[in-house]
């Protein structure tokens, strides 16, 4: 009897030790996975798009995106060749499309030495063109342009600008 009494109270008292303590977190902001200093790969039929590198980058299935952070430098590509590296402090891959948002210090510097500055830039990877809605420079050898609203190829050669301001020489 005094057996079962005990066995009773042991059962009844683990019971109450297997619940989680609440901390208070929610699951959906905790990632799936994380890595630092990671390399990723945006291809289509074997042909390299872009590649992103950043000091950290957070997985959120649930959000449907990656986080970027601590820095990213983003390649991209034509026929297998670099055509513009683009540089920020952090963004957004988001699942479903693949498509990059940087925000915060961008610079893009193309091929040719033309360098965009702003303080936001999304990548659309369906159609490989790089977009802003936020105040752009764009510097190019015989000119530099600054306005509002930017668009262009990922090799900064056919451009426009919104709401333009600047300083145009031969």
């Amino acid at each position: 009897m005094l057996f079962a009494v005990a066995l009773t109270v042991m059962l009844f008292g683990c019971e109450e030790k297997l619940k989680p303590v609440p901390t208070g977190i929610n699951p959906a902001d905790t990632p799936d996975y994380e890595s630092w200093n990671p390399e990723v790969i945006f291809s289509d039929s074997s042909k390299i798009k872009a590649v992103l590198r950043a000091g950290y980058i957070a997985y959120f299935s649930s959000a449907g995106y990656t986080l970027i952070d601590s820095g990213a430098v983003v390649d991209f590509y034509k026929e297998d060749e670099i055509v513009s590296t683009l540089t920020g402090e952090r963004g957004r891959v988001f699942d479903q499309t693949k498509d990059i948002e940087i925000i915060d210090n961008i610079t893009v510097i193309s091929k040719d030495g033309s360098e965009l500055k702003s303080s936001r830039l999304y990548w659309t990877e369906l159609t490989q063109r790089v977009s802003s809605d936020t105040f752009v420079t764009i510097k190019t050898p015989t000119e530099q342009i600054q306005g509002f609203g930017f668009e262009s190829d990922q090799e900064l050669k056919n451009y426009k600008i919104y709401k333009v301001t600047g300083t145009f020489s031969n």
